[in-house]
């Protein structure tokens, strides 16, 4: 076995997301311009919000590579079958959302 051998890092988030209701200031200050359009219509801003916090936070916890990312910078996206990924540093990530009555979650593995 090699002793230089990267080993995966994980990072997870839970969010409660009555803190994201109206919450348009932290939505133009976390989310990239591209989030920020579907934000604007989406029908459950509070949760849709709730989950991109989530999602990056789980990424800054599990990327641990000085210096942190401006959470703008981080994006959480879908491909057109629905499921998420982060794109970041023009790099995909995978990435974990699940919504449960007043939580949501998230989990990353890099």
């Amino acid at each position: 076995m090699k002793t230089n051998d990267k080993k995966p890092t994980i990072g997870v988030d839970l969010a409660r997301i009555a803190r994201f209701e109206n919450q348009q200031t932290l939505a133009k200050k976390i989310l990239s311009p591209k989030e920020m359009s579907v934000y604007v219509t989406h029908p459950q801003r509070a949760t849709y919000l709730a989950g991109r916090f989530a999602g990056k936070e789980a990424f800054i916890k599990a990327y641990r590579q000085p210096p942190l990312p401006e959470l703008s910078s981080i994006e959480v996206l879908h491909r057109d079958d629905g499921s998420p990924y982060i794109l970041f540093n023009q790099h995909r990530y995978e990435i974990s959302l699940s919504h449960d009555g007043e939580y949501v979650i998230a989990m990353v593995i890099i």
